[in-house]
């Protein structure tokens, strides 16, 4: 503890962060830090963690700049990590990523900070819809990359389409692993702004 300021150990999820107790500790902490001039101390201002419910502090200039990372993402938002993780545990063992946990989890923890990072409406991110497409992104178009170049895509085109929903899903189902897979998405609404994303991948490989 420090005689200027309290904390209250760390993180229960990062154990590298100092957790203090109010956003008054740690803007006591940001002053002494930034009092104290030493250059490898670059942090900028405190946020809110929604995991310990402490606060910390960070390099980031705004709380847009703080994109949290996939573990904590993991744990505000379980369903969709959950639906992620089935969705690549279903996906054909012919595909290009492994199925183990851990890897797994690495890699759905990682979606999950790029669905954070390329503003994904949150109340999508648990839509069977965006991780069968994702899987089929990395499976047969390209790995990783490809899934990430969707998703920049789909940034510009949640403000074109909102959150409308695409009547006509049969152009999209090849996505799905199998035919229980395409009941379900067939039953599953699918955001427009997804649908127009991956036309505009097709458009792209057609191009080539």
């Amino acid at each position: 503890m420090h005689s200027l300021y309290k904390t209250a150990g760390k993180c229960t999820l990062n154990r590298n962060k100092v957790r203090y107790p109010n956003q008054k500790e740690a803007q006591l902490a940001l002053a002494v830090i930034k009092g104290r001039g030493n250059p490898k101390h670059t942090e900028k201002r405190a946020y809110h963690c929604p995991i310990c419910h402490g606060w910390h502090l960070t390099s980031a200039e705004t709380v847009n700049d703080t994109i949290l990372s996939g573990s904590v993402l993991q744990h505000t938002n379980p369903n969709a990590f959950n639906t992620g993780m089935e969705a690549f545990k279903s996906g054909s063992r012919q595909g290009r990523y492994s199925i183990s946990k851990a890897s797994l989890t690495r890699r759905v923890r990682h979606l999950l900070h790029l669905f954070a990072a390329n503003d994904i409406p949150e109340d999508s991110w648990d839509n069977p819809w965006l991780w069968a497409t994702l899987r089929f992104q990395i499976m047969w178009h390209g790995g990783d990359e490809k899934a990430e170049q969707l998703l920049s895509t789909s940034k510009k085109t949640v403000k074109i389409a909102g959150n409308m929903l695409a009547e006509d899903k049969t152009p999209f189902l090849h996505v799905a692993e199998n035919r229980k897979e395409a009941r379900q998405l067939h039953d599953t609404p699918l955001p427009a702004w997804l649908a127009v994303a991956l036309l505009a991948d097709i458009g792209k490989e057609q191009e080539i």
